[in-house]
């Protein structure tokens, strides 16, 4: 929906321009904020964009990190630009791969590791308050972000992610397995098994399902 947006704010920023056009009345607030970045109003183009990506709109936490990568409307700043890309690349922004592997290869391994931790939190706060779209980027982040892979996390999200009905956690919970041991994919299961049992995901024992 917003695609055609997202463009538009990016080639703005670096000064080549773009045509776009807004499909639906819930995207008011996105396109003031592109219209800002049209005008070379960068200071705002970050003040309407930070609500817009702090309500996890990958779009908007795409550009909130090329403004910060580019250092337009705020001084350069490569660990919010890293924390914003990778928020909206785990959250189905592909786009953003790029971005995410430039600002983590700009930033030294504690600076990374520190973002991640942010990450971790603020992903983990989505998960106590029930949201089930934080367990695929919680998942995501153990594979594909931290370090080194963190295979037994992966799991544990993915297969959450999965029995809540999310599909696309599928391939993610069994790529996961594949690197695990028996034993190690037994202590995973066991370990998801108590992780679900205690979350707000978790169906009371006396409720009959649907």
């Amino acid at each position: 929906m917003r695609g055609g947006a997202r463009i538009l704010a990016l080639c703005a920023a670096l000064g080549t321009g773009a045509a776009a056009a807004q499909e639906s009345p819930e995207d008011a607030a996105f396109n003031a904020a592109t219209e800002a970045v049209r005008n070379h109003e960068f200071a705002r183009a970050i003040t309407l964009f930070t609500p817009l990506a702090e309500q996890d709109i990958a779009d908007a936490q795409f550009n909130l990190a090329m403004l910060y990568k580019l250092g337009r409307g705020y001084p350069q700043n490569f660990t919010e630009a890293y924390y914003w890309g990778a928020l909206a690349l785990l959250g189905g922004g592909a786009y953003a791969a790029d971005l995410v592997e430039e600002m983590g290869d700009a930033l030294p391994d504690a600076g990374r590791s520190a973002v991640i931790d942010r990450l971790k939190e603020r992903l983990n706060t989505q998960i106590d308050g029930g949201d089930k779209l934080a367990t695929r980027k919680l998942a995501r982040l153990f594979m594909e972000l931290t370090a080194e892979p963190d295979y037994p996390a992966a799991y544990l999200w993915f297969s959450i992610c999965y029995a809540l009905g999310d599909n696309a956690c599928k391939e993610g919970r069994d790529d996961a397995a594949d690197e695990l041991e028996p034993e190690a994919l037994s202590t995973a299961q066991a370990e998801t098994a108590k992780t679900f049992a205690t979350s707000a995901f978790a169906r009371a024992p006396d409720t009959p399902a649907n």
